[in-house]
This record gives C-alpha cells, structure tokens and sequence, in this order.
C-alpha cells in the first residue's frame, strides 16, 4: 500500500487568502515559448522561472556562465527564499484544495477536490502500491531530472487518483471551509484555493482541521494510487532518489524518498477525464482496427469534416 505522509511546504510569503494570480503557471508541458515570455512579464516571481526557465538563447543571461536554465532556475530559488520570497511552513501538514471550473457544455460549475501530501516513492507497477498507465519519454524525463537536480525541490505535483467510495467527500466539504490559505484563478477561468490541515501536535490533539487530514490520508493509503497525471515528473523523481541514496547520509526519512503529490477521489462526480483526439496515418484504416476499437469505444462513422464537427459540442 502507498505512504503519504505530511510536510511542511514552501510557499509565497503573503497573507492568508492572497491572490497568486499573477505567480502561478500551468505545468511546464503546456506552456508554450509564448506564454512563457507572458508569465514571465507578468511578475518577477511567476513560478514559470522555476517550473520552466528559458533556454540560454530566449534568456537574458545567454552567453554567460549562469546561460543553463537549471542553474538559473537554481539560483531563482535559492534567492527567492534567502529574500523572504518562499516561506517553509512552521509545521508539517497536508493541504486541502479545491478547483472550481466549468466543464464544456455544462450550465453549472464543477468543484473539484482533493489534497496535497508527500508520497514515499516506490517502483510502479502492477503489484506496487503506484499504478502507471502511460509509457514515457526519455527527453522530458531528462529535463525533469535536470531541474530536480539542479533544485532539489519539486514544482509540480504527480496527480494521483485514489478510490473510497466518496468517503473523502465529506472530509473535503469540511476542510474547505473558512478562509483559504491561498487563493488564485489561472488564465483558463479556473479559480484554485487551497486550506492548510496541520498535523496533529500534543498542544492540541483534538483540532479538528488535523483530524480531517489524518482521515484523508487513510483514505488515501487504503489502496494502490493510480497515476493520473505526471508520470515523467514521478520515474524522474525515482531516479533522484536512487541518486542521492548511493550517498545517503544518517538521515532515516530523508525528503529525497518521497514525491509531491496532489490526490484526487476517483469517485468524486466533479472529476472529469476528456479524450485526446487521435489520427491515425501511414495506410488504409483496416477492419481490424475498427473491430479491435469496438470492443473499448463507441465507434462511429462519419462522412466528411462537417460531419466530424458537429459530433462534438461547441468549443
């Protein structure tokens, strides 16, 4: 079964429910050169200079000795916190969050949520307590590894999906409410708030707030996690870890055998998985291909482009 376990996260430095709209960025394999240059514009400390720094030939540095995106990003962090930019939290915790967002189609919005924990990293497989379902890449595991490297921290969660039957539900209800500890909307629409659950301590066993994290992360060690999101970012996150163990010091639970990750409940009806469109090349389109499609898709023919455009919904 998996491990999750509570952590004291690096955050902006700003006041309870602050807007971070103009520091936050979507993950680095959706951003385009443009919209980096944008994020960047748009605040100095926009998480897009970590997350994903311009090559050496879009930054103002080329030509000189800080021209490596992963040591610039580097330097970025390290300066950030030295000048009060990041801010570790005081005490471990797990973090509730939520996105409100409005599905094509749909009148009304959907409010998704879930919790940020660490995930103690183990070997993904059928028998493990982390299930992949995508085979990756060895170019952007390259540049993951270089950053997590060069950093040592980690930008972006993996995406996990656990199953309790919507016993998570609840809990989620109850934890986010209150004021937010962080508050953003992204340039797709998508407001994103985020409450903090601190552990319990010995001042003050009974909080409630902590109680309803201990309960999120049964839920979410109850079963295997599947990947749902990031599986680049995780085998990126093992071979780090296997790395840094060939030298590993006294440390007995050391923050390099764990993987930040954000849990949502798979039963959760605010969850929605679209399709990646495909095109299939390179011959005619066989019967066996078709029949082979039957037996997990609905499968349709449709003559022409105008056809095709109006099987799927507006937008």
């Amino acid at each position: 079964m998996p491990t999750l376990r509570p952590f004291r996260a690096l955050r902006y430095a700003l006041e309870a429910e602050a807007d971070l709209s103009a520091l936050i960025c979507p993950p680095y394999d959706v951003i385009s050169a443009d919209q980096r240059a944008r994020l960047e514009s748009r605040h100095p400390h926009n998480a897009v200079h970590l997350e994903l720094p311009a090559p050496a030939a879009e930054s103002a540095h080329a030509g000189s000795e800080a021209a490596s995106p992963y040591l610039r990003a580097a330097r970025d962090f390290v300066a950030w916190r030295t000048q009060g930019v990041l801010r570790k939290d005081p005490r471990p915790a797990i973090y509730a969050y939520e996105q409100v967002y409005r599905q094509t189609g749909e009148p009304d919005d959907r409010r998704l949520r879930g919790f940020f924990a660490r995930l103690r990293l183990e070997v993904a497989g059928p028998d493990s307590g982390v299930r992949p379902h995508e085979r990756t890449l060895s170019g952007p595991k390259e540049d993951r590894y270089r950053l997590l490297r060069a950093c040592g921290a980690n930008f972006s969660p993996v995406v996990m999906l656990f199953g309790s039957g919507r016993r998570s539900q609840p809990l989620l209800e109850a934890a986010c409410r209150g004021q937010p500890t962080a508050n953003a909307l992204d340039d797709t629409g998508v407001r994103h708030r985020l409450w903090r659950l601190e552990a319990p301590s010995g001042k003050d066993p009974e909080d409630p707030n902590a109680l309803v994290g201990e309960r999120l992360l049964a839920l979410g060690q109850a079963g295997p996690l599947v990947i749902a999101d990031g599986h680049h970012r995780y085998e990126t996150a093992l071979r780090y870890r296997d790395e840094r163990g060939e030298r590993r010091a006294c440390e007995s639970d050391p923050a390099y055998d764990y993987v930040l990750a954000l849990l949502f409940d798979l039963d959760d009806p605010a969850l929605a998985v679209l399709a990646t469109h495909r095109l299939v090349r390179g011959g005619p389109v066989g019967e066996g291909l078709l029949k082979a499609a039957d037996e997990l898709f609905e499968v349709r023919p449709l003559a022409g482009r105008h056809e095709l455009i109006a099987a799927f919904p507006p937008g």
